[in-house]
């Protein structure tokens, strides 16, 4: 399966003048910036945001969407890595547990609470003693945090708490806390709207083609704007490539004798239709086969109610253009939940569709792919030959303490009064903070001549807009129609169509399917929704029938059709 928005469209899409003078004008451009960032992933967002809030003047291009890459791929989760304990790697976990404490508190609308459940079983490779080890550690290690402490639980208690499972060899379990983040698309576009509001440049479907370098420096870029085919050359004195699996591929535009920095590694998953009899909670099993651990969490429970269920994580070194599930990773995925269901078996015909992405993760020549650190790294090219070369690479859970230390190393290379990060004490754009009830208990100003809108979606647009879902609802007023649902599966309603494109940098019916509304997630993936996206898109951003009909195509072709099974 493609990654979704990571090939590039059929044809360079044209826009009309005055959408490309909306987009960016040539005075935006044309200056030297302080830092340019290749990728707008969550830590090349993280990084501009970060950036742009200490005062620096940056530029942002992400050759595609914000958040279209591994961003998107993941297993949704703000988590401390239970499994990194294994490995002895007791820095990461407290960094990510850290981590996670500040994305509850500053980002709250978006990251909540999860409810984990780890079924133990005679013969496992991870039997009671070593789980409850690894729970004390656990909670040793986020002594500061304001979730639960874990609980450990006999067979018979622990039946009965998750009666979905099976029973035969099960001796106890545990149960323990972390928090998923059901859109992590939406992370990254809040950190790129606050670089934005900050006085950043940030350009999605913006393509690094090439790089100058003088000597030991890059002193410019050239970058294609795929919306209307134009190239463009940006000078910047520090460059950040955060990339994600691309990193080698950016790197090697400079010529020079850059060693290989990812050795990513391949991860898929399964969206399937919540079933009865099924877990009630989160489920974190080692599998039969491998001993590997795999997640079966609840997913979209307002509306739609799936489980994902994943990951794998399988050495890639092919084209990243080109990504597909395999029937071996679908079927691993498959026999391992079937191996813990008590009363149902799922087969191929329940799955609605599979997801697949790779990690970053650093190059390390022939090691077990699971025992790859998942710490973040930043690298300085320094002694590579290039000055104001950085490349950075990282996990979802901490890409704010590596955009930090990202451009901690900014500052020094630009020799500039130093400004420390302000991003553990500001929140998020749209946080709700500890305000969230009075967000929610909001219905009186949803109901009466102007507004009639189901509680569901008032917390559906809480959960995707935090204190800005107002803003979304407010042309309801006008016209009643724009709060219609957009498809039977999802919650999104029409309105949401116009605030994406009037206010969230989207340009494309993938961006709007895929990263700004929840659509393109959904069962049928968001196809009964494609002509309401693509009239609007028509009407307003000035594109033509012929353009109109390239999105979507190029969104059934790599979107639709790959991910379907």
């Amino acid at each position: 399966m493609k990654i979704p928005g990571t090939t590039h469209l059929p044809a360079l899409l044209e826009r009309c003048k005055a959408v490309m003078i909306q987009r960016f004008s040539e005075a935006h451009i044309n200056q030297e910036f302080d830092l340019i960032v290749f990728g707008g992933g969550v830590n090349g967002s993280g990084i501009a945001r970060d950036a742009s809030e200490r005062g620096l003047k940056v530029l942002l291009l992400e050759k595609e969407d914000f958040g279209s890459g591994c961003t998107s791929e993941s297993t949704r989760l703000i988590h401390g890595g239970l499994r990194y304990l294994e490995h002895l790697e007791f820095s990461l976990v407290r960094e990510s547990l850290r981590e996670r404490e500040l994305l509850l508190k500053n980002a709250s609308h978006l990251v909540k609470e999860l409810e984990l459940c780890i079924p133990v079983y005679k013969g496992d490779k991870r039997g009671p003693l070593l789980i409850k080890l690894g729970m004390l550690l656990y909670d040793l290690l986020s002594f500061d945090k304001t979730l639960p402490s874990h609980k450990m639980m006999y067979m018979d208690d622990f039946q009965e708490y998750e009666p979905g499972i099976k029973s035969n060899g099960l001796v106890g379990g545990a149960i323990y806390y972390d928090a998923q983040i059901s859109y992590p698309e939406r992370l990254c576009l809040e950190n790129v709207l606050m670089a934005k509001n900050n006085g950043g440049v940030v350009l999605n479907h913006a393509e690094v083609v090439d790089v100058s370098v003088d000597l030991n420096k890059i002193n410019s870029v050239d970058f294609v704007d795929r919306l209307n085919g134009t190239k463009h050359t940006v000078r910047g004195k520090v460059i950040v490539n955060a990339s994600g699996p691309w990193v080698d591929s950016l790197c090697g535009l400079t010529k020079k004798d850059i060693l290989r920095k990812i050795g990513g590694t391949k991860g898929s998953h399964i969206v399937v239709r919540k079933f009865d009899n099924g877990p009630k909670h989160a489920l974190y099993v080692s599998a039969k086969s491998d001993g590997r651990p795999f997640f079966i969490i609840p997913w979209q429970e307002q509306k739609q109610n799936c489980y994902l269920i994943g990951t794998t994580d399988i050495p890639f070194s092919g084209d990243l253009d080109s990504l597909k599930a395999s029937k071996d990773e679908i079927d691993y995925l498959i026999n391992e939940t079937n191996n813990i269901l008590k009363d149902v078996k799922i087969s191929h015909n329940d799955i609605l569709y599979s997801i697949c992405g790779v990690r970053p993760l650093p190059y390390v020549k022939k090691s077990d792919p699971g025992s790859i650190t998942r710490k973040h790294f930043v690298l300085d090219h320094k002694n590579e030959g290039l000055d104001n070369f950085i490349s950075v690479g990282g996990k979802l859970t901490t890409y704010r303490s590596l955009s930090e230390e990202a451009v901690d190393v900014v500052y020094r290379k630009l020799n500039y009064n130093f400004v420390s990060s302000k991003t553990k004490q500001i929140p998020l754009l749209r946080n709700v903070g500890s305000d969230v009830e009075h967000y929610k208990n909001t219905e009186a100003k949803l109901n009466g001549p102007k507004f009639n809108i189901d509680p569901k979606v008032v917390k559906h647009l809480i959960d995707l807009y935090g204190s800005e879902y107002l803003k979304v609802l407010e042309p309801v007023k006008e016209n009643n129609k724009l709060g219609d649902f957009l498809n039977k599966s999802s919650m999104d309603i029409a309105a949401q169509v116009g605030f994406a494109v009037s206010n969230e940098e989207a340009y494309t019916i993938s961006d709007v399917l895929l990263r700004r509304l929840t659509l393109g997630l959904c069962e049928g993936l968001g196809e009964d929704s494609i002509p309401y996206v693509a009239d609007y898109l028509q009407k307003h951003l000035g594109y033509t029938k012929a353009e109109i009909d390239s999105q979507i195509k190029y969104y059934e072709d790599s979107v639709i059709k790959p991910r379907k099974i």
